[in-house]
């Protein structure tokens, strides 16, 4: 898919969510009986504007281009009977770089001067016409000064909606927006949908789900979303796979997969019951308490790797300065603090040491009990029923092979031998066709011109003697 391509379907993706969010929240989220939808010019003009500009006129270009559609949401509240009071008036768009795609280069952030341009046509219309807000989105966001124009407050309200490379939306709100019931209009994305979005988060970063884990605040931070609502959806992806867990490290929630996924539902009661019981846990449970200790034990190494580059860095600067010094005083300083340096990074290299040791024991210790207990869940044949289903199979071979050598043998042929005589006369006529064929093109062929040796018919090969002498 081209870029002008991915804009056109963002376009439409965002225009048709929109609509049925607006929908879905008619006499429940907002205070709105009904929506009705008109479809404008804004969009059209604007990008035919900018063509003009370019010097391009080419309308299937203009047909080719996003940002060419734009609608009106007037929503209206029952007053009486068969009346309605319109109480809101929504303008919504796309704006995409127009020039960018004109001209096929990677296509940017829309900028604040874009964003000033869509507004300034709702200047120009009747106080009565004018919109209460505008909705601008953008396949590929926007700046960081578009997104401060949010937040200068006036006529019409200013809300900006970018796409995420991961399907999301980013929104940026005003103050007043954000705490009124207009803010659920734009949660244009399901709670499905961010489900599915932190399940391709935590598949992108595999290796450290299954290390040290994902932070709740750092995924949060890749989503887009509050702290508190990336912490749900984590919950609601460990009940939907069960090799999904949560370990607390200092405070903080880290999500991580265990190799082992956990039996089934009922098998919760039947844990609880085995450890209110004090009996030993299952593999299962075995492998998710280890595999909880491991990830405790991945953050620790983690923090002490930090440290450990720190000093390391500290420790070449401080060599640097100290090759560099230019009197005895200066270095009897430098080496001093690298002395310092120096004893500390043995001892932080130690205790990353013994935690890479702890870890390799648990991931062994994990990596044998997943391995007994993965043979043990696969109900395989034995020994004697498959040497049994092997001889039945060889004989049934060769009961096939001796039955398709003996049809082979005693086929029949549909052929009759009046047929065979037809046949024969047929190929016969045949021949004599060619023949004539063969004798009319020999007759046909030009004579040799005057002057000319006529080509000498085929001897045998001259022999090789000499001639003798008379």
């Amino acid at each position: 898919m081209d870029e002008r391509s991915r804009h056109r379907q963002f376009e439409d993706q965002f225009l048709r969510q929109l609509r049925a969010r607006a929908q879905a929240l008619l006499r429940r989220g907002i205070p709105a009986d009904q929506f009705q939808l008109e479809t404008l010019p804004d969009g059209i003009d604007g990008v035919r504007a900018t063509l003009t500009r370019l010097e391009r006129y080419d309308r299937n270009l203009l047909e080719q281009l996003p940002g060419t559609r734009a609608v009106e949401l007037r929503f209206q509240r029952r007053v009486f009977g068969p009346f309605y009071k319109t109480v809101s008036r929504l303008r919504a768009q796309t704006l995409a770089p127009i020039e960018q795609l004109v001209a096929d280069v990677p296509a940017e952030p829309v900028g604040r001067d874009a964003v000033l341009d869509a507004l300034a046509r709702y200047d120009l219309l009747p106080q009565r016409d004018r919109p209460a807000a505008a909705v601008f989105a953008s396949a590929t966001g926007f700046t960081p000064e578009a997104r401060a124009l949010v937040h200068r407050g006036g006529r019409p309200t200013l809300i900006l909606m970018g796409g995420r490379a991961d399907g999301g939306w980013d929104v940026e709100l005003p103050a007043s927006v954000k705490g009124s019931t207009w803010a659920k209009l734009f949660e244009l994305e399901t709670q499905d949908e961010r489900l599915k979005r932190l399940l391709y988060h935590l598949e992108k970063h595999a290796n450290q789900l299954e290390s040290r884990g994902l932070s709740v605040p750092e995924l949060a931070e890749r989503l887009g979303v509050p702290r508190e609502e990336a912490e749900g959806l984590v919950r609601q992806a460990c009940r939907q796979d069960s090799r999904l867990l949560t370990v607390v490290h200092e405070g903080t929630i880290h999500v991580c997969r265990s190799p082992l996924a956990e039996e089934s539902n009922a098998m919760s009661l039947r844990s609880w019951v085995r450890k209110l019981l004090r009996l030993k846990p299952t593999i299962g449970e075995q492998v998710r308490a280890l595999t909880a200790q491991r990830v405790r034990l991945e953050q620790q190494r983690h923090e002490v790797d930090q440290r450990l580059t720190a000093l390391e860095s500290e420790e070449r600067e401080s060599v640097e300065q100290g090759a560099a010094a230019k009197s005895d005083a200066e270095r009897k300083q430098l080496a001093g603090r690298l002395m310092r340096v120096r004893r500390d990074l043995r001892r932080v290299r130690a205790q990353a040491n013994v935690y890479t040791q702890q870890i390799d024991i648990l991931g062994t210790h994990i990596h044998h009990l997943t391995l007994a207990e993965e043979g043990k869940r696969v109900e395989l044949p034995r020994a004697e029923e498959l040497t049994q289903q092997a001889a039945e199979a060889e004989q049934m071979m060769a009961e096939l092979a001796a039955n398709a050598d003996l049809a082979a043998g005693i086929e029949v042929g549909a052929q009759s031998p009046l047929m065979a005589e037809e046949e024969a006369a047929i190929m016969e006529e045949f021949k004599q066709v060619a023949a004539q064929s063969a004798s009319t093109a020999a007759q046909k062929a030009p004579a040799p011109a005057a002057g000319e040796r006529a080509p000498a018919p085929p001897t045998a090969e001259k022999s090789k003697a000499r001639p003798e002498m008379g």
